[in-house]
């Protein structure tokens, strides 16, 4: 498999990309599991783990695209930004919002004539997971002006800057899990200090990570948060829903300090892991292959994943520690192929 590779190419970020995909698909289908069982069994336990483990997923999306488009040696072309990136992500919407409207529509209906008008009606909501299309959208439109900022900050600016996004996000979304803390996240959102607000503080941490070198010391601090950020949120999760006897998922928001935490402490792994090794051409070409493929794997995988656990499909059910990840990996291959398959039509770029 002989393709032509970029010199510049970052092996490491690739690497993180299709980890990432592959975390979203078991992060879902942990999540299916975890509203399906008995709170507090061993069954719930081990799906609560692998939901919270994953949870660095999303995030770390925002980071490499951080990570991508705002490094200080690559142009911003406007044009290409508007007609090429955000077209495809508002045609690739609309196409995967059709379908899984149209989809829950006949679940109901069982009708085409009926599920067809009730799917375009539908069509500018899109599906759960299709919300984060409008994150990254959102991103896109104010990227030349963010790009502009992170040209003239310093490695401690960038630090500051990341620091006021947690103090404005991050920390009101944790704290307001707490009822006892809530008037405090209120008090916080009064600042509206938005230009750092929502996702932009990930997008510049992903940026911020690929731009600077940072010590041994600051990489193993990083590491360690991240840990105590899945502890926190697993235990928080665990003990919560137990005392209120549903699954309590408000500490597993991809906008908490610990999913952020996790998040840099994984894309800043990678980067310390994969930077300086040497990869062979076809190595990076099929990297490059599949890293192509997430975000159509991202798209899709929603849908094979309700036609398998809609049906009750769940592998080695009594077994979850072996059944979550196993079915999430065929789920990611299917996901994988299909898209693959997209990609060779003439429109599929549009929709992958």
């Amino acid at each position: 498999m002989e393709k032509k590779v970029n010199l510049n190419y970052k092996a490491y970020a690739d690497i993180a990309r299709i980890m990432a995909a592959f975390a979203v698909v078991l992060l879902h289908v942990s999540g299916a599991r975890l509203v399906r069982v008995d709170i507090g069994s061993m069954k719930f336990m081990w799906a609560a783990a692998f939901d919270c483990a994953m949870r660095w997923s999303v995030p770390v999306f925002v980071m490499l695209s951080g990570m991508l488009f705002l490094n200080k040696e690559k142009a911003l072309d406007i044009k290409r930004l508007y007609s090429k990136n955000i077209l495809r992500l508002v045609t690739a919407f609309l196409f995967w919002s059709f379908v899984y409207n149209f989809y829950n529509a006949f679940l109901s209906a069982r009708s085409v004539a009926s599920a067809l008008p009730m799917a375009l009606k539908n069509i500018h909501n899109g599906a759960m997971h299709l919300w984060f299309v409008f994150v990254i959208i959102g991103l896109y439109i104010a990227l030349p002006f963010i790009k502009r900022m992170c040209e003239n900050l310093t490695k401690r600016e960038a630090e500051g800057f990341i620091l006021l996004s947690i103090l404005v996000t991050l920390l009101p979304k944790t704290l307001s899990a707490f009822e006892m803390c809530k008037p405090l996240a209120e008090y916080i959102n009064k600042f509206e200090i938005t230009y750092a607000a929502g996702y932009v503080g990930m997008f510049v941490a992903g940026w911020y990570i690929d731009s600077f070198e940072r010590k041994k010391c600051e990489r193993v601090i990083s590491y360690i948060l991240g840990t105590l950020g899945f502890v926190f949120m697993f235990t928080a999760t665990v003990y919560y829903s137990i005392e209120r006897g549903s699954v309590v998922d408000e500490f597993m928001s991809f906008k908490s300090i610990s999913a952020f935490l996790m998040a840099f402490a994984f894309v800043d792994g990678c980067k310390a892991l994969f930077k300086d090794k040497e990869y062979s051409r076809n190595t990076k070409a099929y990297l490059k292959l599949f890293s192509n493929c997430t975000f159509g794997v991202y798209l899709v995988h929603e849908l094979v994943l309700n036609l398998s656990s809609g049906k009750g499909l769940f592998l080695f059910e009594s077994m979850p520690y072996i059944g979550i990840p196993l079915e999430a990996v065929v789920i990611f291959l299917i996901s994988f192929a299909f898209t693959k398959f997209v990609t060779l039509l003439p429109f599929g770029k549009y929709i992958s």
